[in-house]
Formats: C-alpha cells, sequence, structure tokens
C-alpha cells in the first residue's frame, strides 16, 4: 500500500503541491490512500501529533517531521532554496527516512553536498491546466514602437508576485524596471506581494503600483489576465511554481536561470543571468547558516525588460509556445507518474 501525505492547503504554494500531487496520484491508482496533515491551525507544530500508517509513506513536508511519521518505508519528499541545508536536515533524514524525493537535479545535489546518504530520486512538480490555460489578453500582436500607441492603449505591464522577502527579488524587478524605463508612463510594473510590505518599503513612482493580498486561483488568473510580462528574478527557489504558473497562462516570463527555475527554463521562460554569489538569508534561518544564493544579473534583466517592450508580438508568441509546452509536458499528471514510477522501481530494487 502506497500512502501520501502533506498538508492541504490551497492557499500555500507547497500545500496546493501537495492537493495537485495527491489528485493526481489517485487518478491514476485510486489505491494510493492520502492523508491531510494539517491541524486545526494549519500547519500546526512538528511533534504535535504522530502517525502509524501501514506500508510505503511518500511524506510531502520539511525533514522535522519525519520522526513523527512511521511507516514500512518512509520517503521524504521535500526541498530547499539555498545552498546549506537548515541545521539538523540532513540528520533528520538519514535517522528516519529510507528514501528522498526532491522536484530538480539542483536540489538532489545540494542535499548530496549537505550531507544526505539516502537514495535520491528527482520527481519534478508541475502546473494544473484547469487551473492555469492561455487567457485572452490585450497585448497587440504587432511590433510598434511604444510611442506609436494611441492614448487608448493602457501600458505595457510587468507584474512581479511572491512573498515579501529578498529572496523571491523584487528589489530587483524594481531596481531593473526604473533602469530601464524611468518614469515612462508607457510601461507598468505592478508588484503583487502575497504579505505586508517589508519595512518601511514605498513606492511614489507614477509607473509603479503594489498589491498586497494571499489570492485565490481564480483572483491570481485575473491579475495575470491584466498583465504582459511576468518577471521573477528570485534569489532561490526549489521549484518555482508561480512563474511557470503565469507562463501556462501564456504570459511570456523572464526567470532566474538557476535552482529549481533553472529545471527545463528553456522551454518556459527567459532565463536571467547570475552576476554573483551572497549569503543566504530568510525565514528563521540567519545569514551564514544556510548557505548562498544567486544574485541576478540586473543589467541583464534590464536588457530583457526592454526586448519585451520593443518586441511585443514576438514575446506573445513566446508565451503561448511556452504555455503549450507545459500543457503538453510539465503538468502535476507527469508529477504523480514519475512518483509512482520511483516507488515501483526502487521497491523492484529492494
Amino acid at each position: 500500500m502506497l500512502t501520501f501525505m502533506g498538508f492541504h492547503l490551497p492557499l500555500d504554494g507547497y500545500g496546493y503541491g501537495t492537493i495537485q500531487i495527491a489528485k493526481e496520484l489517485q487518478r491514476n491508482d485510486r489505491r494510493v490512500r492520502v492523508l491531510d496533515m494539517r491541524a486545526n491551525d494549519g500547519f500546526g507544530t512538528a511533534g504535535d501529533r504522530e502517525w502509524h500508517v501501514p506500508g510505503t509513506v511518500v511524506a510531502l513536508c520539511t525533514p522535522d517531521w519525519l520522526p513523527y511519521i512511521h511507516g514500512d518505508e518512509l520517503i521524504s519528499y521535500t526541498m530547499f532554496e539555498a545552498s546549506g541545508l537548515p541545521k539538523g536536515w540532513a540528520d533528520l533524514i538519514n535517522a528516519n527516512a529510507d528514501r528522498v524525493m526532491v522536484p530538480c537535479e539542483w536540489c538532489r545535489q545540494v542535499f548530496v553536498d549537505n550531507g544526505v546518504r539516502k537514495p535520491i530520486d528527482v520527481v519534478k512538480w508541475g502546473v494544473a491546466p484547469e487551473d492555469y490555460w492561455p487567457l485572452q489578453r490585450s497585448t497587440p500582436l504587432h511590433d510598434l514602437p511604444a510611442s506609436w500607441l494611441s492614448d487608448g492603449e493602457r501600458p505595457y505591464r510587468f507584474l512581479w508576485s511572491g512573498t515579501p522577502d529578498l529572496r523571491k527579488g523584487w528589489d530587483v524587478a524594481y531596481r531593473a524596471f526604473m533602469a530601464a524605463f524611468g518614469k515612462r508612463t508607457d510601461v507598468e510594473l505592478v508588484l503583487h506581494f502575497r504579505g505586508d510590505l517589508p519595512g518601511r518599503v514605498k513606492f511614489s513612482d507614477k509607473n509603479v503600483r503594489t498589491v498586497v493580498g494571499l489570492f485565490d486561483r481564480p483572483l491570481l488568473r485575473m491579475m495575470l489576465q491584466e498583465v504582459d510580462c511576468f518577471v521573477f528574478p528570485s534569489r532561490g527557489e526549489g521549484w518555482g511554481s508561480p512563474p511557470r504558473e503565469a507562463a501556462a497562462t501564456g504570459l511570456p516570463v523572464i526567470a532566474t536561470n538557476y535552482g529549481g527555475l533553472a529545471e527545463e527554463i528553456d522551454q518556459w521562460a527567459m532565463p536571467l543571468r547570475v552576476s554573483g554569489f551572497s549569503a543566504a538569508e530568510y525565514g528563521w534561518w540567519d545569514a551564514g547558516t544556510i548557505g548562498q544564493w544567486p544574485e541576478p544579473d540586473t543589467n541583464h534583466l534590464v536588457e530583457l525588460m526592454r526586448y519585451c517592450v520593443e518586441h511585443r508580438a514576438e514575446m506573445a508568441r513566446f508565451g503561448l509556445k511556452a504555455a503549450e509546452w507545459l500543457r503538453c509536458e510539465g503538468t502535476w499528471a507527469r508529477t504523480a507518474r514519475d512518483l509512482l514510477k520511483s516507488v515501483e522501481q526502487r521497491e523492484v530494487m529492494a
């Protein structure tokens, strides 16, 4: 018997992924048991409850939960966003898991480099075509100079969307936009913070708009429909769902060519170069404790953003091609197939 367990939280990135994988696993094999790890207050705290599950268990969670999950075989499905794992993670995996699954090759190497000794398989994440499909947009399908646009046409809009920490690169998107377009009013940057704006940050620029809130899928689609390019200069992703989901709606996407974002990036985004590395610092982890992450190349981002504005029709076509590739090759159905294949192959080897 196979049990897949994780936190079914639809507005959380990991939680949404858990729901999608569970759904596709049961489409493939109704015998797969799905177990929701949520507490009444959401995630809860590791150690406040335990699970005893027969058979093979795939647990999509951080390693601190592993000591409280008991099965005949325990597979840890997890990821991280910087080059160094948090203190204790490798020991928790080595002591409690029989195997590991991660969503990209970069993650696999990070876990190996940080002392994980268990077998590691790559099981890529995906997008849900029923939630993200090519949307009708007002992007002009002609390559006219921006100065030729009539007064009735809205500005060309870039969208950044993410949590309000520096890992997601909102600061890079803002600096590059201002360097590329200055005070131009025919181009606009929308910054969507999925939480309160960080610290004392305020924007007085007339061509920069901020949106704050944790949106459900219909609202996210409405926002994605009203923009022309998704820009995501993230410093660290174990996978990177938001830019892939944007690409699935037909948006051209610019994303950092590193970490989880680099997986198959040529198929769904314009790769953004890295200019160097810095100490990673976010969430509960202080600088110097979780290794490094990349610094996206701001100058290269300026070039890519200008190219999008100056070649609108080409980039609109690029976005539709990326959406088609994701629909055919990059869905959660692939995730479920690869997960089941990994479990079955390892069982044969055992």
